[in-house]
């Protein structure tokens, strides 16, 4: 379960980072809908982890690695999004919540293999790029 909160983590953080540059922690505690003490908990762990680098008075940044993590789980997620919209014909309004439970399932050879099978889809159902 925890893995599962750290892919989330990094796939929140690197929507938002693009979307706004500089982020803060007060960003992802009101996007991710939790509080802010949580978000400073969760940010030590994956400090920890290698996955943010965190500085006093500076914002966190994403590593090398955690960057990595967060374009997997953002590709595994529209890519499902993809496939559930364009194959199983989900409305785009349902996709996420369905990608958001079945992108941690998703093996890396899996997703290469989806990605394929689709034909190497370039934009999920809301029309973000699968492959950021």
């Amino acid at each position: 379960m925890q893995e599962k909160a750290h892919e989330d983590y990094m796939r929140a953080f690197l929507y938002l980072q693009k979307k706004r540059g500089m982020l803060s922690q007060s960003e992802l505690a009101s996007y991710l809908g939790i509080s802010k003490a949580g978000v400073s908990e969760m940010m030590h762990i994956l400090s920890k982890k290698g996955l943010v680098k965190k500085a006093a008075y500076k914002p966190p940044a994403l590593t090398k690695k955690g960057e990595a993590l967060a374009k997997k789980m953002t590709f595994k997620h529209r890519l499902i999004e993809h496939f559930l919209a364009s194959k199983l014909k989900m409305p785009a309004k349902k996709v996420h919540k369905e990608a958001e439970m079945l992108e941690h399932a998703l093996s890396d050879d899996a997703a290469g293999r989806l990605y394929k099978f689709l034909g190497k889809p370039k934009k999920d159902p809301h029309g973000s790029p699968i492959c950021p």
